[in-house]
């Protein structure tokens, strides 16, 4: 009944969200969001390709897939065969992450997407326990945390939108997006909106659950699962599978990074954790890969523009609208005219972003993984 009750009040209460028309650039070069559902991009089209010859592990990175701890400055540990040893046998995160998968099969990734998909993928995401109850409280170590009260607390998440991003930003966006395509809204605009937040979630948590395996050993197997769904390297889901498809050293880094966090969990298995500073270079090494791989899904996002039409163009530019402010952080840390391009570039209607300065100035600065 409150599933039923919930998707009651969204029905009611729906937001709308009008697309704004653009006139047909002249130049060709970025086709018109007009309205209708249009095309999406082909994998071609879609296609990195980059070359990451020149790409090296930094010399404190914990390197498994090259003989573990033989070739990296890591004393020997678990995961020093290449896999990922569990702390405890029920990680309930994997759940979440096939959670995501399941939402993408029923919005984003489906072609005919309906509003009772919509309905569907709503109730997916507020299983108990579930997907949206952590959205609700996630929050993000790269920021200060409130002088006082956590982003559960009343106007904590509001005055502190940067640390408690889950309730302060992401949740909104996924409520309203839900709310509108359940009413048959731009359905495949809210779609990618829907994704995009999602995928920042993802993100976060494994961040998140990093950061807090020092004092929660158990944190560290749902880091492992935020990021690859529990899955071996070689066959990834959830945000893990989006990485992996456009740049896949960037994924291997990323679970090389995963690797790192248990192996500083096995050398040091004090409750709470002993060493901070081997666990605090696990999660940059971890960090690093997921920024790069996150910068790959903003940056093809942009390719869309060029290469989308109708919504799945407008879908595009909504879902950069989500992910660039919150790369924001790390693109300013890294060159603060490419952070005020990308900002200034997603205020503008889809013709009219300058997509190939906006990708030369990314390929600039996010190299390697």
């Amino acid at each position: 009944m409150k599933g039923i009750l919930a998707i009651s009040i969204i029905l009611c209460f729906a937001l709308l969200i009008a697309c704004s028309e653009s006139d047909p650039d002249e130049s060709g070069d970025i086709p018109d969001a007009s309205t209708g559902p249009g095309e999406p991009c082909t994998e071609d089209e879609l296609a990195l390709n980059p070359d990451t010859s020149g790409c090296l592990p930094s010399p404190t990175d914990y390197t498994p897939q090259d003989n573990g701890s033989a070739n990296d400055m890591w004393a020997p540990c678990i995961s020093d065969d290449n896999a990922y040893h569990q702390i405890e046998a029920n990680v309930s995160s994997i759940a979440r992450v096939a959670a995501y998968d399941a939402i993408g099969a029923l919005l984003w990734e489906n072609m005919n997407v309906q509003a009772d998909d919509f309905i569907a993928a709503r109730m997916r995401f507020e299983e108990e326990q579930g997907l949206g109850s952590r959205v609700a409280r996630r929050w993000d170590p790269h920021y200060p945390s409130p002088a006082e009260g956590s982003c559960e607390d009343p106007g904590v998440a509001t005055a502190n939108p940067d640390y408690c991003v889950g309730p302060a930003v992401l949740q909104p966006l996924i409520t309203s997006a839900f709310a509108a395509g359940a009413q048959g809204e731009e359905m495949i605009v809210n779609a990618a909106k829907i994704e995009a937040a999602l995928e920042w979630f993802l993100y976060v948590s494994a961040n998140k659950e990093a950061t807090t395996c020092a004092e929660t050993p158990k944190d560290c197997d749902s880091c492992w699962a935020y990021y690859s769904g529990g899955t071996p390297r070689e066959s990834p889901v959830g945000l893990a599978a989006d990485i992996y498809r456009f740049i896949p050293l960037a994924h291997n880094r990323a679970y090389d990074g995963v690797l790192a966090v248990r192996c500083w969990r096995d050398i040091d298995p004090a409750v709470p954790a002993e060493n901070p500073n081997l666990q605090a270079q696990a999660i940059e090494q971890l960090d690093v890969a997921l920024l790069h791989g996150m910068a790959m899904l903003v940056r093809q996002r942009f390719v869309a523009l060029g290469c989308a039409t109708g919504e799945y163009q407008q879908g595009a530019l909504e879902a950069l609208r989500i992910m660039v402010p919150l790369l924001d952080r790390e693109t300013r840390e890294r060159n603060p005219a490419t952070a005020d391009l990308l900002l200034s570039e997603i205020d503008k209607q889809a013709p009219d972003v300058a997509v190939e300065s906006v990708l030369s100035a990314l390929d600039a600065i996010y190299v390697c993984p």
